[in-house]
């Protein structure tokens, strides 16, 4: 008995035992969680605290950076409420005046763009001659060139491009104000002034008259202008009184206002001013370019060179060149085929002599040479020797003959140099005075009679003045033909550096 009941009571201990080690697991299983619960719970609210903390730091950061944007803000509105306040205190008008000036400034330099767009776009022969010299670019201030006073443009100094190729010649431009006036480069002739001072009245008003008749088309591109028609001193220029016409010369004022005997107008001959002086003298230009009146001696007055004064219309247009000597303005198509259309002056290499145009008439063209031959002879042989020998470097079929004047020249018909005294026709002949391109050459005959008395006939000496001579006295010959009107040139332009080409200019 007593062992069951030991055997029972150990049973009992071992399962209180049990009870208390599943007892003791529990209450550890359930601290271990407790433990674990704590540590999550202290896990979360750490990252939690670190999570508010970097919010914080953006917080902060954005504050930060609102709050120099505002700063930023705050500057640009004082600066502009400074701003207003300076307007508002009277600076109104210089900002205005600025504005003004900004506008002015950029008004002008888009004029010139599109002036100078147009006028490098333009096609050829739109452009008006006054617009391309007037331009902002071609003015001076101190240098040679054009200068502008109060709209009035006049060129002034030695070294200019004032060239302008008009009917077979080359003209300088004297000014640019109601027209455009020019100056014949050469001296075109020579004449005794008159024995009457009165312009209006003289023998080189008379000439000009003819002179205008040479020129292509002169209604088309040329226009009349007021010419002095009194005396005048030379230091104190004023003129009242005026004549109207085409063509007329150079006045004392223009040469000096272009700079006198430093000035393009002085091609060192000698050539009549339009004005005659207090004394009642003509003046002219010397060889070395002074002004002078010296005109006569008691018994003789003196032939000086005729420089002719024309007036472009303004809107003539220019066809080319630049105003050079050797690329000068073109205004009239040049170069044309038949010999007929081409301009007096235009310059021709015929059968290998050279030409120039000198008279255009009904049937044919008189071509004078631009040169001497390098013959000399008495008068009396002249007339054989070039309707027998020299007439024969061209085809005959080509020349005309024609009629020519023997005039008398000299103070007894007052230098009157249409004086006929016999006409006469032949194939070649001599010039005489009153013809063209007289000064373009000299020591040559001239078949005008100084003095029928003394059988005196003139040359041209080496100062372009008239020389009366014995006729058995040697001199150079210069001849003068006519050629049909059907002749064509194969080439050139008619100036002097590319001439018009007729026939064969091989020849010897």
């Amino acid at each position: 008995m007593s062992k069951e009941i030991q055997e029972d009571k150990e049973k009992k201990d071992n399962n209180i035992e049990k009870k208390e080690k599943k007892s003791l697991a529990s209450e550890d299983t359930y601290f271990n969680l407790q433990d674990s619960l704590k540590d999550l719970n202290y896990k979360k609210r750490f990252e939690d605290k670190k999570e508010k903390e970097e919010i914080e730091i953006l917080d902060f950061n954005d504050d930060e950076e609102n709050k120099k944007e505002k700063n930023n803000k705050s500057v640009v509105k004082n600066k502009k409420e400074k701003s207003k306040k300076k307007l508002r205190k009277g600076e109104k008008i210089f900002l205005l005046i600025n504005i003004l000036v900004i506008l002015g400034i950029i008004g002008f330099y888009a004029y010139r763009t599109v002036y100078y767009y147009k006028l490098s776009h333009e096609v050829e022969g739109e452009i008006t001659l006054r617009d391309k010299l007037t331009a902002l670019d071609n003015l001076e201030f101190q240098n040679d060139g054009l200068y502008e006073k109060d709209k009035y443009f006049y060129y002034k100094g030695v070294n200019v491009n004032n060239y302008v190729y008009y009917s077979g010649r080359m003209y300088r431009i004297i000014d640019i104000d109601n027209g455009i006036r020019m100056i014949d480069s050469d001296t075109s002739t020579s004449l005794v002034y008159g024995v009457d001072t009165d312009y209006s009245n003289s023998n080189v008003y008379n000439w000009l008259k003819d002179y205008l008749e040479t020129l292509k088309d002169y209604e088309v591109y040329l226009q009349e202008n007021n010419w002095c028609n009194e005396k005048i001193d030379v230091n104190n220029y004023d003129c009242q009184k005026t004549i109207n016409s085409y063509v007329g010369l150079l006045s004392t004022k223009d040469y000096l206002q272009a700079g006198g005997k430093n000035s393009y107008l002085n091609n060192e001959t000698y050539f009549w001013t339009l004005n005659v002086d207090k004394d009642n003298k003509p003046l002219f230009i010397n060889k070395e370019g002074s002004i002078n009146n010296v005109v006569s001696t008691e018994d003789n007055y003196f032939s000086y060179g005729i420089r002719p004064v024309i007036t472009l219309k303004d809107e003539v247009t220019i066809i080319d060149g630049d105003g050079s000597y050797e690329n000068p303005f073109i205004i009239e198509n040049i170069g044309n085929a038949l010999l007929k259309d081409n301009g007096v002056g235009s310059y021709v290499k015929y059968y290998g002599e050279d030409y120039r145009i000198l008279k255009i008439e009904d049937d044919g063209v008189r071509l004078i040479s631009d040169n001497t031959l390098d013959v000399e002879k008495n008068y009396k042989e002249l007339v054989k020797y070039l309707n027998e020998e020299y007439i024969k470097k061209f085809p005959k079929d080509d020349l005309v003959k024609m009629n020519y004047i023997v005039n008398e020249y000299n103070f007894n018909n007052k230098y009157n140099y249409k004086d006929v005294k016999e006409t006469l026709s032949d194939y070649v002949i001599i010039p005489s005075v009153g013809d063209l391109f007289l000064n373009d050459t000299d020591g040559y005959w001239l078949n005008t009679i100084n003095d029928s008395n003394l059988g005196l006939y003139y040359t041209v000496d080496e100062n372009k003045m008239f020389f009366g001579d014995l006729r058995n006295n040697n001199h150079k010959v210069r001849p003068i033909i006519k050629v049909s009107h059907d002749v064509v040139a194969s080439s050139g332009k008619g100036t002097k550096e590319e001439p018009l080409v007729i026939g064969d200019n091989n020849v010897e």
